[in-house]
């Protein structure tokens, strides 16, 4: 199936007739603009559609009333958000389909951003930044292996920057998502950095949360693989890394 926006959004459409009320609401809530949003291709998916997104045998489950899809590169894989999220099940994805990278517009020279999610990611491309996206910090493995989409960028040699959400750095199993990624890069050969949001509460930020509120990338602390801060990390990593070479 191809996830090409059924429409084709101009710079003079309205896009108030194009998305549902919530959909439009939750990407303003991000700080995107009509700009970003049309040339991401992020649509209001139809109704009938969103049953791509879970099994027959299960159906689409009666809680959810809408769907925003936003569309990969090639327009063959895409996630959705749920309107309203199923618990803790915000976004869906066609049956039986791997995580894939989130790469909106083309990768240019210099430092790659990596964001997690995708609206993160428009929200780090709209401020200039070179960003793709992940759906989540261990979203860059399938079958406990490296997505094949790492292959649709050059890292050799590239300065790296992952960006993710702030409770990774409250959290051991997040932080340690975020610290195999960056290991995995730096033996691709990329100088990778981990940029830390500030939490001032116990709420969780986002990249676009911290973009909206006025802050910018720039002011980020960031910390390389060998920080203090990722010690414990490292440790585990180490047996991890053993744990599979025994079962491979």
């Amino acid at each position: 199936m191809q996830f090409s926006a059924p429409y084709k959004l101009t710079g003079s459409s309205n896009l108030a007739f194009h998305f549902h009320p919530d959909h439009l609401a939750d990407l303003r809530l991000s700080g995107l603009n009509d700009e970003t949003i049309r040339a991401a291709g992020v649509y209001s998916i139809a109704p009938s559609l969103i049953s791509h997104f879970f099994s027959a045998r299960k159906g689409i489950p009666s809680e959810i009333e809408s769907a925003l899809c936003f569309p990969y590169q090639g327009y063959t894989f895409a996630r959705i958000k749920l309107f309203p999220a199923l618990g803790k099940m915000k976004y869906a994805q066609p049956p039986k389909t791997g995580a894939r990278l989130y790469v909106p517009f083309s990768v240019s020279d210099g430092c790659v951003h990596i964001c997690e999610g995708e609206k993160k990611t428009l929200a780090a491309y709209q401020t200039g930044l070179n960003a793709v996206g992940i759906g989540g910090v261990w979203n860059w493995l399938q079958n406990r292996e490296p997505i094949a989409d790492l292959d649709l960028i050059q890292w050799d040699r590239r300065d790296v920057m992952v960006i993710p959400d702030s409770d990774v750095f409250q959290r051991f199993d997040l932080i340690r998502g975020i610290y195999a990624l960056g290991r995995e890069l730096r033996g691709l050969g990329a100088n990778v950095y981990i940029a830390q949001i500030p939490q001032p509460t116990s709420g969780k930020v986002g990249l676009d949360d911290f973009l909206v509120a006025g802050g910018n990338v720039s002011g980020l602390e960031i910390f390389s693989l060998g920080h203090r801060i990722f010690k414990n990390a490292a440790f585990w990593h180490g047996q991890w890394k053993f744990k599979k070479a025994l079962a491979a």
